[in-house]
């Protein structure tokens, strides 16, 4: 990814970037993460839905759905100073959306953009993408998320290390692999306050979790045993050892090897996973994969693909 550097956890502490102890972090499977130094959320969302779009022509796409660092403030790096001013001025109405719209050349399609659901906005925007496709008879359907803390904001979210990253998906209608089956979400307003709700969120994200992973399971008609992979979001291996126990999904394997390398991209981790489990010729064709994501505001989020 371009403008970017990798920093492992001594340095992100010695940046005073952390709030837990980096031995700790460690023994939770992260390594390092990837910062954005002089690059803009909006310019990693081009730059991923451009490499997306090299094996499609842009008039066929009927429909933008984005997610992620909204309005103005992904127009700006992370340290810019300008970012706060651009919000009390016509800047406000800047939208990435509509902008990658434009320089994609993506002439037929509508634009909409999906906010409010921090690290499951990529799956918020393919559940309305796949809405509209089986609604309005839409053929591809182009969902890109982007997402940063600021300079200033540390690189910590509730024991787990955050990367700078953006995620493209493109969705087609019949499309012989990777097949949406099911999808679930599960809102909790209660939790609107992720700082003041802190312990509370500990608590109930495993109770949750397991509750719509086996709604989306319902819906998909699986059996715990008919899944061959789970494809995480990369929170810490600990919480992600607890959780695949509650489960009991006794043939699943876990795809793990991008958690310490990478760190947690709020932008798309699960997506990203895949991608890198299709090309390493792990997950094959008729597999059944589970993805489960979680995001402040309080958002669980969980998908069922058949590859």
């Amino acid at each position: 990814m371009r403008h970017q550097s990798r920093f492992d956890l001594d340095q992100l502490a010695a940046r005073g970037l952390l709030t837990t102890r980096p031995e700790l972090l460690q023994r939770f499977g992260f390594e390092q993460v990837r910062l954005a130094i002089d690059e803009t959320p909006y310019g990693l969302a081009l730059e991923a839905a451009g490499a997306l779009l090299r094996r499609f022509d842009p008039e066929s796409i009927d429909l933008l759905v984005y997610g992620g660092t909204p309005g103005a403030a992904a127009f700006h790096a992370p340290g810019a100073g300008d970012a706060r001013s651009a919000l009390h001025s016509l800047g406000r109405f800047k939208y990435p959306g509509t902008r990658l719209q434009s320089e994609l050349g993506l002439t037929r399609a509508s634009s909409f953009a999906v906010g409010e659901l921090a690290c499951a906005s990529l799956f918020g925007a393919i559940r309305v993408a796949r809405a509209l496709v089986q609604a309005e008879g839409l053929k591809r359907s182009l969902c890109v998320a982007s997402e940063f803390f600021p300079e200033d904001a540390g690189r910590e979210a509730l024991f787990n290390c955050t990367s700078d990253a953006a995620c493209a998906v493109l969705l087609e209608e019949g499309a012989e692999r990777n097949r949406i089956v099911a999808q679930a979400q599960v809102t909790k307003g209660y939790y609107w306050d992720c700082e003041g709700s802190r312990e509370e969120i500990v608590a109930s994200y495993f109770p949750t979790a397991r509750h719509v992973i086996q709604e989306v399971l319902d819906r998909a008609g699986w059996r715990p045993e008919d899944v061959a992979w789970v494809i995480p979001h990369n929170v810490s291996q600990r919480s992600w050892e607890i959780l695949l126990g509650l489960l009991k999904l006794p043939r699943a394997r876990f795809f793990d090897r991008n958690i310490g390398p990478n760190g947690h991209s709020l932008a798309g981790d699960n997506f990203i996973n895949l991608a890198d489990a299709l090309e390493a010729g792990e997950v094959h064709a008729g597999d059944r994969l589970l993805l489960f994501s979680y995001g402040f505001g309080a958002h669980w989020s969980a998908l069922a693909l058949e590859a």
